[in-house]
């Protein structure tokens, strides 16, 4: 029973919409604008930075805390990379907001930290280079497939890549949202294929490339 709790909790600690609140705090309702999701990314963007940073460190924090506190009880692995699943999925899909959402990355950072600081390191310091001078889009999917590989080469077993795999699934699947609009398939091949690759509908250049047509003669 006390797993089945433990696994129910931390869903709806994943769901609490923390960029939705920080948003109506704001005077704004962040499912009604940007692309109309409660990522941190989209409060940074239409509602302000600081509501953005605040919203992203505690999806952060959600993330970590569920898996700190299967740590605590001494839960089993495979209980606590569940756990840390559920999480992500109740940031994609709240409980409190009918089955609205984010995208997860940040409550899976914040799992990723407490199962593997080490991993999460270098897998940061891996995307860095991406994140400033290619696309953060990109460098997320570099993230997480760098998590599914780094723990072979470190040694650290299969904890991190087993929770990576399985969150591929409502993470990508997010991207893909609103799912109706991309039927039928074969008439939005690249509406797919931006949304999966940048996340959004538009192919999305890279930021030096960027840099240099509009610094650089």
């Amino acid at each position: 029973m006390m797993v089945i709790f433990y696994l129910l909790f931390s869903y709806l600690v994943g769901s609490i919409p923390f960029g939705f609140l920080i948003s109506k705090i704001f005077g704004k309702n962040i499912l009604e604008i940007g692309w109309k999701k409660t990522s941190a990314s989209n409060v940074m963007r239409n509602v302000g930075l600081i509501p953005g940073i605040l919203a992203g460190l505690l999806d952060v924090g959600k993330g970590y805390f569920v898996v700190w506190l299967g740590q605590k009880f001494y839960f089993s692995p495979l209980v606590l990379i569940l756990a840390a699943f559920l999480a992500v999925v109740g940031h994609n899909w709240s409980l409190y907001l009918k089955f609205a959402g984010g995208r997860g990355i940040g409550t899976f950072l914040g799992a990723l930290i407490a199962l593997s600081p080490k991993i999460t390191l270098y897998s940061i310091l891996f995307c860095l280079p991406f994140i400033l001078f290619w696309n953060a889009s990109i460098a997320t999917i570099l993230f997480l497939l760098s998590n599914l590989t780094l723990p072979y080469f470190l040694k650290e077993g299969n904890l991190v890549s087993l929770f990576t795999f399985i969150s591929l699934f409502p993470i990508f699947l997010k991207r893909l949202s609103p799912i109706k609009e991309i039927f039928p398939l074969k008439e939005k091949k690249k509406l797919i294929r931006n949304r999966l690759l940048f996340d959004n509908d538009e192919w999305q250049g890279a930021k030096i490339k960027k840099f240099f047509q509009k610094y650089v003669h």
